[in-house]
């Protein structure tokens, strides 16, 4: 084992994680020093003016996924404008609430708009039953994400990150297949490509990828904006544009009250499963997003706040309950909205709630709703090509955050291939009626893949294992090694693991370098997708922690007090630690929240 020496050098290597600086703390959170207005902030008129129309007029452009799904189902007009209006109706609201801290809200400045996961069900909605029946799925959604957000914790043993990830990027590639034929001009299959319609559809993304690589930082976010307005002029000139879109817009009232569709009393059969699978990925987008928005607020931030999280999840299915009852499209959280704080350093509640009463405003005035219904198609074509490009490398992003063992990549690749089998074969005439639903788009097939996949390799598994300590092993090298293997089995994320060696070795030392043990140690894990449990198990004395913070001159006195001192720490650095016995044997429980 590691002397003395060593073990005090790398107790000092870890003091600063130990102890933060004064006014920190974990369950408050220190305020970042590059925030310009924090969380609780007030914001002084005129910027929050500015900022709040800059997260509404983002959130806005997000309505061309309601307005693809209008389209590709053949809505008329005055349907497609009653879809948006009911959708920026209920997103205003829905953002108001999400930003209110209380009972069905997260508190942060967390934006609502139109999911772009949700085009597939609207398609099918829409086709079979029209606004009503789409109205009646989006409901039930919003019922269901209700019951889920109490089940957030345990749900998320079904949700670890590579199937999120394959069904993230996946979802990008079910957009391409639109995408392509609108950026092409081809309005079915067997028609040809205009070049008139290509050229503005590679305007329109040539633009929006040249304003996110090259624009200052407080440009890129309006890409989407700048990239869309271009190609709408260049529609125009080539003659791509809407037939009679003037006067359409002319014709559009200035305001007006909203004229809601209610839903249907029925739900179709054959769509519940994609209902499902579009619930837990909500849940996987809240997750991401809150942690976002946590991470930003809190300089001290070291775990998921799962309260915080159910209650952003509340606030969706409220959301989606409103927008089936006044005929809206399924929403959900914007990373951008957080990609737009995180620029601005600005993440006051407030700037949300303003954003959300703009929104809502917005569906006052049918000359907006009109003008946005009537985007030309390659223009929609050439924002979806970003999307759907955004997306795929998103979802490999998700995939690589984790330790992938051969379980996994087979998980990954077989999901993967079985949704590319959609869009390459004509599989769906050729299976059962009822079946037909899920193998409708590559994101359901992979999705479904990937959820039945993780149940299956998680057989044979071992939840909890463990090792004698050789009387010979250094500390850090053997924690390191069994600690890397098991990540490698089960999936843990790397920086959970990469964290969790130093302290796991501390432990160790603690109990060789003292003279705790009289005898051999054993070192166990175990792992549940949530936490990260290790255990130090010995025969011997149990470690009495300090009550209060002891001084660092203790690195320097005896063993009892380099003891004291490190058991403390350990109390610090781990997220939850315990000292007591289990079955006659002394035990030293950490735990590491994943």
């Amino acid at each position: 084992m590691p002397d003395g020496g060593r073990a005090r050098t790398r107790l000092r290597r870890l003091l600063d994680r130990a102890f933060p600086p004064p006014g920190g703390g974990h369950r408050h959170g220190r305020r970042p020093a590059s925030l310009v207005y924090g969380l609780n902030d007030p914001v002084p008129t005129p910027n929050l003016l500015a900022l709040a129309t800059q997260h509404a007029m983002l959130a806005v452009t997000f309505l061309v996924y309601p307005i693809l799904a209008a389209t590709e189902a053949g809505l008329p007009p005055e349907q497609t404008s009653a879809l948006l209006t009911a959708c920026t109706l209920s997103i205003g609201i829905a953002t108001i609430l999400q930003c209110v801290r209380s009972r069905f809200g997260s508190g942060y400045l967390a934006v609502h708009i139109p999911a772009a996961g949700a085009i597939p069900l609207a398609l099918q909605a829409l086709t079979l039953g029209g606004l009503g029946l789409m109205a009646a799925t989006t409901f039930t959604v919003g019922v269901a994400q209700l019951f889920v957000a109490r089940l957030a914790r345990p749900l998320r043993v079904l949700l670890p990150p590579e199937v999120c990830g394959v069904a993230v990027t996946m979802l990008g590639v079910s957009l391409a297949g639109p995408a392509l034929r609108r950026a092409l001009g081809m309005s079915s299959e067997a028609a040809g490509v205009l070049p008139a319609a290509f050229a503005t559809s590679a305007a329109t993304l040539s633009l929006i990828v040249a304003i996110t690589v090259f624009a200052p930082r407080g440009l890129k976010l309006f890409a989407m904006v700048a990239g869309a307005g271009a190609g709408w002029v260049l529609a125009v000139l080539l003659g791509v544009d809407h037939a009679g879109a003037a006067r359409a817009l002319a014709e559009a009232p200035l305001m007006a009250w909203p004229h809601p569709t209610l839903p249907d009393l029925r739900i179709a059969p054959s769509l519940l499963p994609l209902m499902a699978l579009l619930v837990l990925i909500n849940l996987v987008d809240v997750l991401s997003v809150t942690v976002s928005l946590e991470k930003m607020n809190d300089a001290d931030w070291r775990r998921a706040d799962m309260r915080a999280a159910q209650r952003a999840v509340t606030a969706c299915g409220i959301g989606n309950m409103l927008n089936g009852l006044t005929g809206g499209f399924q929403s959900g959280l914007s990373s951008s909205s957080v990609g737009l704080a995180f620029a601005t350093q600005a993440t006051a509640r407030v700037i949300g709630i303003t954003a959300g009463a703009l929104i809502f405003a917005i569906a006052f005035f049918p000359k907006a709703i009109v003008a946005l219904t009537l985007i030309p198609s390659p223009v929609i074509g050439g924002i979806l090509l970003y999307t759907s490009a955004y997306l795929v490398v998103a979802g490999m992003d998700l995939i690589v955050s984790r330790r992938l063992s051969e379980r996994r990549v087979f998980l990954v690749g077989l999901s993967v291939l079985a949704g590319l089998s959609v869009a390459l074969l004509p599989l769906k005439g050729q299976i059962p009626l009822v079946l037909q639903p899920l193998f409708s788009t590559p994101l359901t097939v992979a999705a479904c893949s990937a959820l039945l996949l993780n149940v299956l390799f998680r057989i044979g598994i071992a939840r909890e294992t463990g090792e004698e300590v050789p009387a010979e092993a250094h500390a850090f090298p053997f924690a390191r090694d069994f600690l890397e293997r098991q990540g490698d089995l089960w999936g843990a994320r790397r920086d959970v693991i990469a964290a969790a060696i130093p302290i796991v070795a501390q432990a160790l030392e603690l109990v060789s370098d003292s003279g705790l043990a009289e005898g051999p140690v054993e070192l166990r894990a175990r792992f549940d997708e949530a936490h990260l449990d290790v255990y130090l198990l010995y025969d011997g004395q149990i470690v009495q922690p300090p009550k209060e913070r002891p001084s660092p001159e203790a690195l320097l006195g005896d063993a009892q007090e380099v003891a004291a001192f490190t058991a403390y720490m350990l109390q610090r650095l781990s997220d939850h630690v315990h000292f007591g016995r289990s079955q006659g044997r002394a035990r030293i429980s950490l735990r590491f929240d994943h």
